[in-house]
């Protein structure tokens, strides 16, 4: 037996500027076993990417089990605006909702409004409902769940590494159907091995059904890490490492925070994605608290300038954020192109002790041993120190050099792929030295007083393309941070 209810009304800007969040109660009857929403709204944006005038309506959807922000039990799914409809049944879903058990009750429809015209928009929600004689049985039923994922992969030494450990490299931020991504996840996670890639966060936009699929694909040559990026109409957040829906319902910097520390208590890791004007922005008051900041997000002259200016601001202000970069790939082939790189583009390079796993990966993002670089066959750069002058160079990007008043400490910079670049060193947000490079692998040594001095980091740039419209970064490391001792 067939049911159907229609929803419709209309949403001032009014309305929107008190919340962006509107919930329409849709009561669910014992032995449903198919539940199918469709939806439209006036004037949609037309634009690419979002940028013209008109409306913009997400929509998602929680059970009985609650709806309460943060510790939402009955969160069934979210597709934003990707996609007009949606359906859930007991064995199967539209990606990005949780298949199962249709729990009696009132089910709670979200429209989030992430753009609105100033007379407001209209909105008409159609659901049906397949309804059963007999009812399901509830043992034959299962949800969505990630367990651990688990991968071997063959790395390479490098310069600055240490016996036990590898240089892996790897794409922290991508999408796939699941939110408004083209490809499925397997053929995300098939390229990302085809380009030799050591490890993949797929972040699908405020959902975790690909964590399922990618626990599936874990057997791959390739460590593969559940993420989610957390999605609000005041910024995006990654977040890495946890299998379990993270809340993107933040609407001020309180409720943000709430989320930050809900990740990292759980053992994930957060980073504020894009900060730049193309990002979207970060618009939320307060950037403490974030172990990582995205830096290097796409090609680079998509406005990654404005995020390394934020950066080196942060560093200066002695905060000890990591620099990361992410593709945010939407499409590769056979899809249609949505943007004109691929996975990798930029490639995050990561230091990880005791071999590739998702653990040791984590790890050494938080440990800040990362450099980034445009592409995963691109330029490599290494930052190391001497820390205790005996020759070797045991401190490397994220670590900590100390050394007494009016000691030097020699630094050490090991690239390749930096023919007729520039090797810049960087000091406190500014240049120390800028060295012409005349062959691919070079080494360059150098020392410093630490005092007065916070962090130094370096970065490889050059032209590319024309040279009227200046150079590009080519890598970058993170800082070893420096402090004088009494």
């Amino acid at each position: 037996m067939e049911r159907s209810l229609r929803l419709e009304g209309h949403i001032s800007a009014e309305d929107v500027r008190r919340s962006p969040y509107l919930y329409l109660p849709v009561p669910v009857p014992p032995r449903a076993s198919r539940l199918h929403v469709s939806y439209g709204y006036s004037e949609p944006v037309t634009a690419p990417f979002g940028m013209g005038p008109g409306n913009t309506v997400d929509i998602g959807i929680f059970d009985p089990r609650g709806h309460d922000f943060i510790h939402a039990a009955g969160f069934r799914g979210w597709s934003g605006s990707a996609r007009r409809e949606f359906f859930i049944a007991p064995h199967e879903a539209t990606p990005g909702y949780i298949r199962g058990p249709l729990i009696p009750g009132d089910w709670q429809l979200l429209l989030g409004i992430e753009r609105v015209n100033p007379d407001g928009v209209r909105y008409d929600v159609t659901v049906n409902m397949t309804v059963d004689e007999r009812d399901p049985s509830a043992a034959e039923t299962e949800t969505v769940h990630a367990g651990p994922i688990q991968a071997q992969n063959k790395g390479r030494s490098r310069p600055g590494g240490h016996p036990t450990g590898r240089w892996l490299k790897g794409d922290l931020h991508c999408h796939t159907v699941h939110s408004d991504g083209l490809n499925t996840v397997e053929e995300i996670v098939d390229s990302a091995v085809e380009r030799g890639l050591d490890f993949l966060a797929v972040t699908d936009h405020n959902t975790n059904t690909h964590h399922e699929e990618l626990a599936r694909l874990s057997h791959l040559p390739i460590t593969l890490i559940p993420g989610e990026e957390v999605t609000t109409y005041w910024g995006h957040a990654n977040m890495w490492g946890l299998r379990e829906w993270i809340d993107f319902r933040c609407a001020d910097a309180e409720s943000m925070q709430a989320v930050q520390r809900f990740v990292l208590q759980k053992g994930g890791l957060i980073s504020v994605n894009h900060p730049k004007s193309v990002g979207p922005p970060w618009l939320f008051e307060g950037w403490r608290g974030y172990p990582c900041l995205e830096v290097w997000h796409a090609p680079w002259r998509f406005y990654n300038w404005e995020s390394l200016e934020r950066w080196d601001d942060m560093l200066r202000g002695g905060e000890q954020v990591v620099a990361v970069g992410g593709s945010d790939v939407h499409s590769i082939p056979p899809k249609r192109p949505m943007h004109p790189h691929g996975l990798g583009n930029p490639c995050t390079w990561v230091y990880a002790q005791g071999g590739p796993s998702e653990e040791s990966i984590l790890q050494g993002i938080r440990e800040g041993h990362v450099f980034i670089s445009d592409d995963p066959k691109g330029a490599q750069l290494i930052l190391t120190a001497d820390a205790d002058g005996d020759g070797k160079f045991e401190k490397t990007m994220g670590d900590t050099v100390e050394a007494a008043e009016g000691q030097r400490v020699s630094f050490r910079v090991w690239t390749n792929g930096g023919m007729d670049r520039r090797l810049w060193l960087i000091c406190d947000g500014l240049p120390l030295d800028v060295i012409p490079l005349d062959r691919s692998e070079a080494t360059h040594s150098f020392s410093l007083e630490l005092s007065g001095r916070s962090y130094v980091r370096a970065e490889l740039r050059g032209f590319r393309g024309r040279a009227d419209r200046g150079e590009v970064i080519w890598a970058m490391t993170n800082p070893i941070f420096l402090k004088t001792t009494a």
